[in-house]
């Protein structure tokens, strides 16, 4: 497919060159290695660390001014996209655009009148990450929204063996206060009055540079541990998340969408303790695959983790119905030639 018009050019953050290591980053790498199975033409604008490298956006406005018949993805957090979408929308030759949402809360946005409406008329097709937000996209006059849920590449399930003795949890994300970590912390302090010899809680992912205290915290209490990144490209790494007996994530970041972490847990066996924020109730099912907890809510959290350490039982037994509601999201399920013709791409 060597024609302008079957050029296809994605714009959004993939690593900058290294590992991918948060969630718009790790979704893009994903797609991007899927269109190479489709489009012979496929350009790639790494948007990665723009702010530190503005030729990145000289390179993008080169690319932009000189296929105007090419069909473009825009694969953006909310503010870059928005902007990236207002200038395709000036230009007097109209592009081809495919927005393919990063987070859950665009839809809102528009209906809030943070960001015009009228800009996003330059979009063929939104991709977005829950069903809820395309409906938030239809009552704003936007018809064109296509469900696409987050996808992990899935080559094998691990193998669950339970462990028995100490209840292990584990966290994976962005190690940030609005991902819940403060409320962890401060409920670990409190079951530890009890429990400190029955469970522990390992973190995996990166810290946010300013949650400057995070390591001096966690290594205070005697059960939580940091464990550095874990790559989940490498397949392998799925044995040490299947370790463990569930996933914390009482996350209540603005950006939120589909988390990507969640079908890694479902993949490894982990039932997911998820706050009741943006598409997390759309994702786990509460009693089945997981729990839903109020949003910022340390009582909530507490209840769930300590009726998990009395009954484990709980949790194993869940594993099974996990890695069958991992394989929804396969890519090789979600990303294939049916979704890529359905909304115009092939």
């Amino acid at each position: 497919m060597s024609s302008d018009g079957h050029k296809i050019i994605i714009i959004g953050p993939m690593g900058g060159g290294g590992i991918p290591t948060n969630g718009a980053s790790i979704k893009n790498y994903h797609i991007v290695n899927k269109l190479r199975d489709y489009f012979d033409e496929l350009i790639v604008v790494d948007t990665e660390n723009w702010k530190k490298n503005p030729f990145i956006l000289l390179r993008l406005l080169i690319i932009i001014l000189s296929n105007p018949k090419a069909k473009y993805i825009i694969a953006l957090n909310n503010m870059s996209s928005y902007r990236v979408i207002s200038f395709l929308n000036m230009l007097r030759h109209k592009r081809s655009v495919y927005y393919w949402v990063i987070g859950g809360s665009i839809a809102d946005w528009i209906e809030e009148g943070i960001v015009s409406r009228k800009a996003y008329n330059v979009i063929d097709k939104f991709l977005v990450e829950g069903k809820s937000m395309a409906q938030t996209l239809s009552r704003c006059g936007f018809d064109n929204a296509i469900y696409v849920p987050n996808f992990k590449r899935i080559t094998k399930y691990p193998e669950k063996n339970a462990q028995g003795g100490v209840l292990r949890f584990v966290f994976l994300s962005r190690i940030d206060s609005c991902k819940g970590c403060d409320y962890i912390i401060s409920v670990a302090k409190r079951l530890n009055v009890k429990y400190q010899d029955r469970y522990l809680i390992d973190f995996f992912g990166n810290i946010a540079s300013d949650y400057k205290d995070f390591r001096e915290r966690v290594d205070s209490i005697p059960n939580l541990n940091y464990k550095g990144f874990i790559d989940l490209r490498d397949q392998e790494n799925y044995n040490v998340l299947a370790q463990y007996d569930a996933m914390l994530f009482p996350t209540y970041w603005d950006g939120e969408g589909f988390p990507g972490v969640v079908v890694d847990a479902f993949v490894a066996g982990l039932p997911v303790i998820a706050s009741d924020w943006h598409l997390n109730k759309e994702i786990v099912k509460d009693g089945e695959t997981g729990f839903i907890i109020k949003p910022q809510d340390e009582e909530s959290l507490y209840s769930v983790m300590e009726n998990c350490i009395e009954k484990p039982e709980i949790l194993r037994s869940m594993a099974s119905a996990c890695q069958r509601e991992a394989g929804k999201y396969d890519i090789d399920a979600v990303l294939n030639i049916d979704l890529f013709k359905s909304v115009g791409l092939i």
